[in-house]
């Protein structure tokens, strides 16, 4: 490894994702690591909802559409952002892979499996017990959607797996960048990246109507249960407080509107989560009025 007087700083899309897959499946100590995660997505995520689109078994489906989704304008040309979030998180693995090597490097590719199974496998607990949809676009005119629209049924909204898949990458890359071998602008830098990708893709998943605002609150809400002590309340705060500050297209009224939406359903979820027997019940009981109202 190169000293920290030696090294200049990097972007994340100087490392090509294809190169981080293939060192995952080719690579001895990290390929059943990979495959666990994998068969997880498969299994917790495409499965189980192809299973209840084809109707091989019931579960609840319920819309979860908000008056605010209809403020935020469809625009399709941002689907490659939404598109872009398994690189986003590839694309840092990579920088780790050539930035360390041995025994650290092996640790660090299998935590971010590991934590990226661990989204699966918690998300799923919500969607067996109730699936939920929003009302997207007929859009087909751009191959990226045509994609979409033949791979996802779209019933796996709350809570969003782009939204809290981007949390864990920032948050789990930030405790990265904090090891010894990072100088501190080294690590203010490289946590940017990632935290500027969240941000990013959990804006597009409403621009491209993949999403509803509901989707969001209940995915960070999530993240504190995953990441407990990492991801924390005043991190949760900030996060929430920089979405659709760059945007244009969003008056600044609905901006607001937005954001005191999305802060008052995360803190109904966390105040409910409190004294809860499981973590799923605030999210359950909302899917449950929501159902009924």
């Amino acid at each position: 490894m190169e000293s920290s007087g030696t090294r200049r700083l990097h972007s994340f899309k100087e490392y090509k994702s294809i190169k981080t897959y293939l060192f995952l499946v080719f690579y001895p100590r990290t390929f059943i690591p990979f495959i666990k995660c994998v068969h997880t997505a498969l299994h917790k995520f495409f499965f189980l909802q192809f299973s209840v689109k084809l109707k091989l078994r019931k579960i609840p489906v319920v819309s979860v559409d908000n008056a605010l989704d209809k403020k935020i304008p469809f625009t399709p040309e941002r689907v490659s952002t939404y598109l872009d979030f398994i690189h986003s998180l590839a694309r840092p693995m990579g920088f780790c892979i050539s930035t360390f090597k041995g025994k650290e490097r092996i640790r660090i590719v299998s935590s971010v499996l590991d934590l990226l199974r661990t989204c699966y496998e918690t998300a799923s607990h919500i969607y067996s017990f109730s699936m939920s949809t929003t009302d997207r676009p007929k859009y087909k005119k751009d191959r990226h959607f045509r994609l979409i629209h033949a791979l996802d049924p779209h019933l796996m909204c709350v809570p969003s797996l782009h939204v809290a898949i981007m949390i864990m990458a920032w948050i789990h890359y930030r405790e990265i960048f904090k090891m010894p071998y990072f100088t501190e602008e080294e690590s203010k830098h490289y946590t940017a990246q990632v935290f500027e990708s969240a941000k990013a893709i959990t804006e597009t998943v409403l621009y491209v109507k993949q999403h509803s605002v509901n989707c969001i609150p209940a995915a960070i809400y999530m993240m504190t249960v995953i990441l407990k002590d990492l991801f924390t309340i005043e991190d949760a705060v900030s996060f929430m407080d920089c979405l659709f500050v760059e945007s244009t297209d969003l008056s600044p009224e609905v901006k607001k509107e937005i954001n005191t939406y999305i802060h008052t359903m995360f803190e109904r979820f966390l105040l409910e989560g409190s004294s809860a027997e499981d973590w799923t019940d605030p999210i359950k009981h909302w899917l449950s009025e929501y159902k009924a109202s």
